[in-house]
């Protein structure tokens, strides 16, 4: 029986360097690897199944299972904490907490879910744009010419991208993911949910590794990190706006992500700069020099960057202080175990850093003192009903300029305004046109016969008689 002709070889008419490549790839075989590659549906910006299995595949180290006595410490602490923290200025959840005492591959496969409406969105901008700009880098190209006509045929590249963009992105996330899976101690230390909000969780093996070497007392660090909790899910779970709002502003951050080809062109230069292909240190130096890298915020984006940090910090404050409140008199360590989550806080992990830069933003800002002196402030001029108002609605949330001078927001308060000086950070498109707040308190002023109490006097000294929607 004859000899078949072999096929024709597609890449026959290749340059010899291009052709050399494709051989050490795979050879004839690669057009229909490509091509399959290329051609598979995506069905999201991100492949969250090689996600997780990155992700797990990085938590699987060292991790293990929470013990039993572990999990009965939790227990008893989180209904100790709850008990302390219903005394307290923070609102109460509509449902009581449900605790989870976890490995860190359990996180992992929750936290999955909770982390979509924060990854997802910049990652759906930033293939956009990077599909956008190779659709306009490869009019210039042609393809007959480099012979790779046959392999772009009829294809969208926008399509053709989003596929392999979405297994990049998966693998970014998974790394991100099992990084934080690592590190967390909880599900609010990065300043918002990152499993189901009414849930508690602890990552077992990570308390041992954060507080084993402190020499504090097991049960008083499990109070301590249940109240931390506490705190911080009944603001998320009892403010039913509030995580919405944050995931609105971050999909509002990702929209504005602009990919620009000169500016492109210049990173690629600068990371292959001095890069010898023989020598492995020169390598490696350019894989290190491309981790470091991110695309950076443009100035609207700088804005809401601003404004998440400062609700993340105004969140935070608030519950830090009801802890110590709640345990300054009755944990005798507190101190001690509040210094070690305070050195944790004031250094960004590897894992958020590596969040950073695949989201493009910091969900939290290493500086606390611009929320604690708001929290302090106004607690001061207003009381508790001061704080609650500030999170009553969007449109009550501190802006930049006010949080850093909180009498500037006591005074838009005590004068009945909502807007801040920054509305343009509320809204997904063109903010309204509003004056600031200096110009509408100076309104105010000529048109009432008193000038507004920065204290409250005359409105209630904790402000209860303001309608907590103005």
């Amino acid at each position: 029986m004859p000899t078949p002709p072999p096929e024709p070889d597609p890449f026959e008419d290749l340059p010899p360097e291009l052709r050399a490549i494709i051989d050490q790839l795979g050879g004839s075989d690669l057009l229909g690897q490509i091509r399959s590659m290329f051609l598979q549906p995506a069905t999201g910006p991100v492949n969250w199944d090689l996600a997780t299995s990155a992700a797990n595949q990085q938590a699987a180290a060292s991790d293990r299972q929470p013990t039993d006595e572990e999990r009965a410490r939790f227990e008893r602490a989180l209904g100790i904490a709850e008990l302390w923290l219903d005394d307290s200025t923070l609102p109460s959840p509509g449902e009581g907490g449900r605790l989870v005492v976890s490995s860190r591959q359990e996180w992992v496969n929750a936290a999955t879910s909770s982390m979509r409406p924060l990854v997802e969105p910049v990652a759906a901008a930033a293939t956009r744009s990077l599909a956008t700009l190779a659709t306009e880098q490869m009019q210039d190209v042609d393809l007959a010419e480099l012979g790779l006509g046959e392999l772009f045929a009829g294809m969208d590249l926008g399509a053709m991208l989003r596929p392999m963009g979405a297994t990049l992105l998966g693998l970014q996330t998974g790394q991100v993911l099992g990084q934080l899976s690592r590190q967390l101690l909880g599900q609010y230390d990065l300043g918002l949910a990152t499993a189901p909000r009414a849930t508690a969780w602890v990552i077992a093996p990570n308390v041992e590794e954060a507080f084993g070497s402190w020499d504090l007392d097991e049960t008083e660090v499990a109070i301590a990190l249940m109240l931390n909790e506490g705190a911080f899910r009944r603001l998320y779970h009892a403010v039913p706006w509030l995580e919405a709002h944050l995931h609105g502003l971050i999909a509002q951050f990702a929209n504005g992500t602009e990919i620009d080809a000169e500016h492109l062109e210049a990173i690629a230069r600068e990371l292959m700069a001095d890069v010898d292909p023989d020598d492995p240190d020169s390598l490696q130096e350019a894989m290190q020099r491309a981790q470091a890298f991110r695309l950076e915020p443009t100035e609207q984006q700088r804005r809401v960057l601003e404004r998440i940090q400062g609700i993340v910090g105004l969140v935070g404050a608030w519950a830090r202080q009801e802890v110590e409140r709640a345990a300054a008199e009755r944990l005798p360590n507190l101190s001690r175990i509040n210094e070690v989550l305070r050195r944790r806080r004031a250094v960004k992990t590897d894992g958020e850093q590596l969040l950073a830069q695949l989201l493009g933003l910091d969900l939290r800002s290493t500086d606390e003192s611009p929320g604690e002196a708001f929290v302090a402030a106004v607690e001061d001029a207003r009381g508790a009903e001061g704080l609650r108002r500030a999170l009553a609605h969007p449109e009550n949330l501190p802006d930049r300029d006010e949080l850093a001078d909180p009498s500037r927001w006591l005074l838009r308060l005590a004068a009945g305004e909502s807007i801040p000086d920054d509305p343009s950070s509320m809204f997904a498109g063109e903010a309204p046109v509003e004056p600031s707040a200096a110009e509408r308190l100076a309104a105010s002023e000529n048109g009432a016969a008193d000038e507004p109490d920065v204290d409250g006097a005359g409105e209630g000294q904790d402000g209860s008689d303001d309608d907590p929607e103005n």
